[in-house]
């Protein structure tokens, strides 16, 4: 290439520098930012504050029933049909929603995580209690009965003592517990004869909270004469919803190891949404290619600060034996991101599935 002679060394270097390629500010970020799914880092301290938790005591009683059916079947009756009727919208609908629709939006959640049921020295009952009936929640997603904990009669819940854990761990629950929550509840402690049946504790009544401008812990306590139930929710804003599936695709479970698969939220994250526990001598319940059963897949994640949402497994052997494993998701709008826990030899794919919500 043939240079200008009247060029000098100062012009040529300027000429360097005009045309030196920039890189976009975008890119550096991109460059920098974390990846999607990472494995926990065991090492790492947690330095986020803990969320803010409340706690509301709330007296029901039977005139609460009528008052609540009421208005709800005069509001939303065209829709609903029956106060029986069960939800019918399913969780993770629009992961595959691509251009934006007015309802499909981040919203706040309400994400259960454990419920708990303790008697008064008034009330007569007596340890272990038989319980049946429902626990549900209805909201603006779909005014129908979202199903926590549903047994009948004669599949009654053992609730062997006081404040033990009901649900949760041990059952599943179809979707988050999204946009202005009301709680239905109808428990009763079996008898000898369907006469000797008592009611334990009824609910109908809107869900009561103080709208966080941050993700929150809620405790709601509903009182009676005999009886008190405690409901602790997460609430999760600017959420969206994540449905987790898992499938073995190497290596067996270990024999005789029993373990638990759990999720945890970023924004309160010393609060566990239990997957599955495994007890002694029942293994890993597997359908036919490897799909993990999971008694619960279906939780909530803050989106707006980009945090993320913890799967792990921990799986205990005799001897002391012990196996741990994680991976940490960033939350997503739409689409599914994957990653693998490990216990020993046994490789676990773990497939997160992403969705905004629709509210009305």
């Amino acid at each position: 290439m043939q240079m200008d002679t009247g060029a000098t060394s100062k012009d040529t270097a300027a000429g360097k520098r005009k045309t030196k390629k920039k890189v976009p500010a975008t890119a550096m970020a991109k460059k920098a930012a974390k990846p999607s799914v990472r494995k926990i880092d065991s090492t790492a301290k947690e330095t986020r504050r803990r969320a803010p938790v409340y706690k509301l005591t709330i007296p029901v009683d039977d005139e609460d029933r009528d008052l609540f059916n009421e208005l709800w079947m005069g509001t939303w009756g065209d829709v609903i049909v029956s106060m029986d009727r069960k939800t019918t919208v399913p969780s993770v609908g629009f992961t595959d929603l691509v251009s934006p629709r007015a309802s499909i939006s981040l919203v706040d959640t309400v994400q259960l995580f454990e419920v708990r049921i303790s008697t008064k020295e008034a009330s007569g009952l007596v340890w272990p209690l038989h319980v049946y009936g429902f626990i549900a929640t209805r909201d603006s997603v779909d005014f129908k009965r979202n199903i926590i904990f549903e047994r009948e009669k004669d599949d009654c819940q053992i609730v062997i003592s006081i404040k033990v854990l009901v649900t949760g761990r041990n059952f599943e629950i179809s979707h988050g517990y999204r946009v202005f929550p009301c709680p239905s509840v109808d428990l009763k402690v079996s008898g000898a004869g369907q006469s000797e049946d008592q009611e334990l504790i009824y609910v109908a009544c809107p869900f009561r909270n103080t709208q966080p401008p941050d993700s929150s812990l809620f405790t709601s306590v509903y009182t009676n004469k005999i009886s008190a139930l405690d409901l602790t929710f997460g609430h999760i804003v600017g959420s969206v919803e994540a449905s987790v599936s898992m499938k073995v695709i190497h290596g067996p479970w270990l024999d005789g190891f029993r373990g638990s698969f759990a999720a945890r939220t970023a924004s309160i994250n010393d609060m566990t949404v239990w997957l599955l526990e495994i007890g002694d001598n029942n293994g890993l319940p597997l359908a036919d290619d490897g799909t993990i059963k999971l008694q619960r897949h279906v939780v909530c994640a803050e989106l707006k600060r980009r945090e993320y949402l913890e799967v792990s497994v921990s799986a205990y052997g005799v001897g002391g034996q012990r196996f741990d494993d994680g991976l940490h998701f960033t939350p997503q709008e739409r689409g599914k991101l994957e990653g693998t826990l490990n216990v020993d030899s046994c490789e676990i794919e773990v497939t997160v599935t992403w969705s905004l919500i629709k509210y009305c």
